[in-house]
C-alpha cells in the first residue's frame, strides 16, 4: 500500500522566484533549477523554509544545533553541538553525556532482513554476490552467489534532508519495523549463509560508530568465512571514520557505494538540505585509497536521475569528477520514482536516462549502467 506523506507543502506550478512556468518537473519545489543555479540568494529563503516544513512534521530539527554550552559530536559534517535533551539533525541523539556514549555507538535504531543473492543492490554488477568476482578470496563461488544472503540492514536515520526520499517512512515515530539494537544482538543475526552485509537507510553516518564495531565483531566472529561489508552512503562522514569504512571494505571484499545526488552545490542544496562539499572530498579521499584494489571494486557511485534538476548537464560534470579521479570507477544511473515532498515529479523518462548515460560516456567513464529500468517510461 502506498504511503502518503502526511505533510500538505504548498504547492504552485510557476517558479516564484522568476515568474516562469515549471513544465514537467515538480511544482512542490516552489523554485526552478535555472534560479537555484543563478538566483541563489533569492531562491534559498523558499528553499529552506521547505525544508524546515518538511521535518517539522516529524519532530525534527530545522538545522543542525549550534548550543554555545552543548556537547558536540563529530560524526558527520554537520558537528552538532547539542544541549543535554536536544537532538541532533539526525534525530539519533541528544546531547546528554548517555546518549552521546550510547546512541548510534553501542546500540543503534535500525531494521534487518535476509535478501538472496544475487540481488538489486546497487553494486551487483560488478560485485562479488553478483558476479564470482574476487573468486575465491572474497566470493563463494565463480558467479553469482546463489545459496548465500545478504543481510540487509537499515539504519533509522539520516543526516541529510532529501526532498525525493523513497525511504521517508523511519522517520515516523511510530514506524514499527525499528528497534534499538545492540552491537551483539545484530552479530547474532549472521550465519553460515550470511556472505555480505549491507548498511544503508537512511543513511549509515548518523550511526556509524555502532556499524563499523558490529562489522568488526562480525569478522572476529567467524574469521574464516566471506562476510563483506558493503555501505550505501551519501559519503557526508568525517574523514577519519571514512578511512575506517574502507578499511573494513578494502579488506573483507565489500565495496562503499556512495550517491553523489547532485554536481552544483546549490541543486544539492535545495534537494538534500546541505551543500555537497564535503561529499565530494570525501570521495577524492575514497578513490585515491581505492586503488589498493581494482578488482572487485572497492568504490562505487551513483546518481538518482530527478527530472528537470539532475539532468545530462549535472550527471556531464559528476562522470567528469569522477573520471578525473579514475574512469573505471562504475557509475549507476537510478530511475527516480516519485516520493515524500516530491510526489508531484514524472517518473524519470527513458528519453532523459539516455542521454545521461551518453553524458556520463562522453565524460570518459568506462563503465556506466542505467539501474531500475522498469521506472522508465
Amino acid at each position: 500500500m502506498l504511503i502518503k506523506y502526511p505533510g500538505r507543502l504548498k504547492k504552485s506550478s510557476i517558479c516564484l522566484v522568476c515568474g516562469s512556468r515549471m513544465v514537467d518537473m515538480s511544482a512542490s519545489l516552489e523554485v526552478c533549477p535555472d534560479c537555484i543555479r543563478n538566483r541563489w540568494d533569492e531562491s534559498l529563503i523558499r528553499i529552506e523554509a521547505l525544508h524546515t516544513r518538511s521535518r517539522r512534521v516529524f519532530q525534527l530539527p530545522a538545522a543542525p544545533p549550534a548550543s554555545p554550552d552543548g556537547l558536540s559530536c563529530t560524526v558527520c559534517v554537520h558537528r552538532c553541538r547539542m544541549a543535554e535533551e536536544e537532538l541532533g539533525y539526525c534525530g539519533i541523539r541528544t546531547g546528554s553525556r548517555e546518549s552521546l556514549r550510547q546512541d548510534g555507538r553501542f546500540r543503534a535504531r535500525l531494521s534487518h532482513y535476509y535478501d538472496p543473492l544475487p540481488t538489486n543492490c546497487v553494486a551487483d554488477w560488478v560485485c562479488p554476490g553478483g558476479t564470482g568476482a574476487g573468486y575465491p578470496l572474497f566470493a563463494n563461488d565463480r558467479g553469482p552467489e546463489v545459496g548465500f544472503y545478504n543481510l540487509a540492514v537499515f539504519f533509522e536515520a539520516c543526516n541529510l534532508n532529501c526532498l525525493f526520499c523513497q525511504n521517508w517512512h523511519f522517520k515516523k515515530s511510530e514506524a514499527p519495523s525499528s528497534q534499538w539494537y545492540s552491537v551483539e544482538a545484530l552479530v547474532a543475526t549472521v550465519n553460515r549463509e550470511t556472505s555480505c552485509v549491507c548498511y544503508f537507510g537512511g543513511d549509515p553516518v548518523p550511526q556509524l560508530p555502532y556499524a563499523i564495531r558490529a562489522s568488526e565483531r562480525m569478522r572476529e566472529k567467524y574469521p574464516d568465512k566471506i562476510i563483506r561489508i558493503c555501505w550505501e552512503t551519501n559519503g557526508s562522514m568525517h574523514p577519519a571514520w571514512l578511512k575506517r569504512v574502507f578499511r573494513l571494505s578494502l579488506e573483507s571484499g565489500g565495496c562503499i557505494k556512495v550517491d553523489l545526488k547532485a554536481w552544483n552545490p546549490n541543486i544539492h542544496h535545495a534537494l538534500c538540505g546541505f551543500d555537497n562539499h564535503r561529499i565530494l572530498e570525501n570521495f577524492q579521499l575514497l578513490a585515491r585509497m581505492a586503488a589498493a584494489r581494482k578488482d572487485p571494486p572497492v568504490l562505487l557511485a551513483s546518481t538518482l536521475l530527478v527530472p528537470g534538476y539532475v539532468d545530462d548537464a549535472e550527471i556531464f560534470q559528476l562522470a567528469s569528477f569522477i573520471a578525473a579521479l579514475d574512469p573505471d570507477i562504475p557509475y549507476a544511473l537510478l530511475g527516480f520514482a516519485p516520493q515524500f515532498c516530491l510526489e508531484d515529479f514524472p517518473t524519470t523518462s527513458l528519453a532523459q536516462a539516455e542521454a545521461c548515460m551518453d553524458a556520463a560516456k562522453r565524460a570518459g567513464l568506462q563503465r556506466v549502467r542505467i539501474g531500475n529500468r522498469h521506472l522508465l517510461h
